[in-house]
């Protein structure tokens, strides 16, 4: 098994950094859906002992990213449209409540830094980094919509299933559709700074509706 492994693991926890190593790895693309996941050999590979690894896999199991197949084959999840369909119809249920409740609550220096990322992205279009920055601020315009819902729980769903796009946004992540993408976050911002919690919902629900519909005909084309 090769993983990708960016020097050595960081100490915080040595389970948590077996994990990110391995999420990174899953969405990345180094381990793909359908590898056939070892503990002894992530262990191995990542020179660490059988529980942070057993631990590691245990979080990517609950989150979706490893299952358990026939007999007792760990593998890489293999998302069919059937998965994507039922994703993304929570990631519109959860976000689209999460924009409502933070037009409200949602602080105005949060706003006045989306607002400048989001500016400085619309103009610096050209930049030969500016892929990988739209997709930064995709992470972060999202989990700062979720933790100023003010519902912990919410917040947490909503990352775990961003977390399960991640892998889709990667393979879909053209210019072109993070152009589309940027110009919904800016619709969005806009409701979010007008207090329009209605309108907010409106506009995250129709983002999230877009991205399945970029999702569908890219990766599940026959089925679009």
């Amino acid at each position: 098994m090769i993983l990708q492994i960016k020097g050595p693991l960081p100490r915080k926890s040595l389970s948590e950094s077996v994990y990110d190593a391995l999420l990174e790895n899953i969405l990345s693309g180094a381990l793909a859906a359908g590898t056939e996941v070892s503990e002894v050999a992530l262990a191995e590979a990542l020179r660490v002992s059988r529980t942070p690894v057993h631990e590691a896999v245990g979080r990517l199991m609950k989150d979706g990213l490893l299952v358990q197949e026939p007999p007792r084959t760990l593998v890489v999840a293999r998302f069919r449209r059937e998965d994507a369909v039922e994703i993304y119809e929570m990631r519109q249920l959860l976000e689209a409540s999460a924009a409502r409740r933070a037009a409200k609550l949602i602080a105005a220096d949060t706003l006045r830094a989306l607002r400048a990322a989001a500016d400085a992205l619309d103009r610096e279009r050209d930049a030969p980094d500016w892929t990988a920055r739209a997709l930064d601020f995709d992470l972060r315009f999202h989990d700062a919509i979720a933790d100023a819902s003010g519902n912990r729980r919410l917040h947490a769903d909503i990352s775990r299933y961003r977390l399960l796009v991640r892998a889709f946004c990667r393979l879909t992540g053209t210019r072109e559709n993070l152009l589309d993408a940027l110009q919904e976050h800016r619709a969005i911002l806009a409701a979010l700074e007008a207090r329009d919690a209605a309108g907010a919902a409106r506009l995250a629900a129709a983002h999230v509706d877009n991205r399945f519909k970029v999702t569908l005909a890219q990766l599940f084309p026959e089925d679009a």
